[in-house]
């Protein structure tokens, strides 16, 4: 019999953060091999590879699994090395999931390395490698899922994003940090999750709304402004209790990476609202999905381009900023019909197509 100290029942909002990470790797993952010999997978809190059932079976699989599944069951050849490290401190949980990949044949292109030992010294130290050798980590795709606050270091993220086509996603555990930031025994911690010393003026608000905002601000504005992170998607889950269990926050400088992030969170929760609740039944019959909110969109590529003559790629850009994916067939081409718009230059066969080079003005 598996300890549950080792093993654990899942929850529906792990379920859903899996199944954003399962989607996106799906996409990266071939991605990234088309264009580097090289590829990295980086699960920075691996756990043991698997969650109990409603049986109390070992049967639903973990992070790592789902990682190695993703690429080795992938419809696509995938033809550059794809190696995975997964980094784990507790040692059952490390040996349990050693005994599962042992048991899990991959192609001559794939290998992974499960390492006991705390994440953020076991990065640090390979990076610290990579320095010496004056080399770069190989594109990377990094999942810090970690149990608190107190282990996931600004700083190594900085570190991560210093190396080209490194991208991270990051477990930001909201309900922890909002119950401890006023502790001043804490403060260390929060610095080094931070990078700064600013979150202390948010420690001292007393409106829980206010507080989660700033507390979302701040980080956002790290990430960005430190990390140098152009592209950040968050993603709210919420306990059974309706409180912000955490904040997935996922950062990269490529626009497809954040192309295929907001597909994968759509997918989550076609509503839009990057939020996935634990009082949700998954099992409930859903006869209609819900659409993105095309007026809303429509409304927001109007005031930042009225007036204006932009070409489709600096409107593609904009709308996955916003949060949204498509837009040519559900936005453009009906403003074409009306004649809000008009194409002004584009080598495009038919009409209501938008290919790459369309130069468009808005009235």
């Amino acid at each position: 019999m598996v300890l549950k100290e080792t093993i654990w029942p899942v929850d529906p909002h792990t379920q859903a953060k899996h199944a954003i990470l399962d989607r996106y790797l799906k996409a990266w993952l071939p991605i990234m091999s088309s264009i580097s010999g090289r590829i990295v997978y980086i699960d920075g809190f691996a756990g043991p590879g698997k969650y109990l059932d409603e049986r109390d079976q070992p049967t639903i699989d973990g992070s790592p699994l789902i990682a190695i599944n993703a690429a080795r069951k992938h419809k696509l050849q995938l033809n550059a090395e794809t190696v995975f490290f997964f980094i784990e401190v507790n040692h059952n949980r490390c040996e349990y999931l050693k005994s599962l990949l042992e048991s899990i044949d991959l192609p001559q292109n794939m290998r992974c390395e499960v390492i006991e030992g705390k994440f953020d010294e076991t990065l640090s130290s390979l990076l610290n490698y990579l320095d010496e050798q004056k080399k770069y980590l190989a594109p990377a795709f990094v999942f810090i899922d970690p149990f608190g606050y107190s282990d996931t270091s600004f700083s190594l993220v900085k570190r991560i994003m210093k190396n080209p086509k490194c991208e991270v996603l990051i477990n930001f555990m909201y309900h922890d940090i909002n119950r401890f930031i006023s502790d001043p025994n804490k403060a260390r911690h929060f610095d080094l999750l931070f990078g700064t010393e600013a979150w202390r003026e948010i420690a001292t608000l007393k409106d829980p709304q206010e507080r989660k905002l700033k507390t979302l601000s701040l980080y956002q504005k790290q990430l960005e402004e430190e990390a140098k992170i152009k592209y950040i998607r968050f993603f709210e889950m919420i306990n059974k209790f309706n409180q912000t269990e955490y904040f997935l926050f996922f950062g990269t400088n490529n626009l497809e990476g954040l192309r295929q992030m907001n597909a994968a969170m759509w997918k989550v929760d076609p509503r839009g609202a990057f939020q996935f609740s634990d009082r949700t039944n998954p099992n409930q019959t859903v006869l209609f999905t819900p659409e993105p909110n095309y007026q809303m969109l429509k409304k927001l590529i109007i005031r930042e381009f009225s007036g204006r003559t932009v070409s489709v790629e600096e409107i593609d850009e904009f709308v996955l900023i916003s949060g949204f994916t498509h837009f040519k067939r559900h936005i453009l081409k009906p403003m074409e019909e009306k004649e809000e718009i008009t194409v002004i230059e584009g080598n495009r066969k038919r009409k209501a197509t938008y290919p790459p080079g369309t130069i468009i003005r808005f009235w």
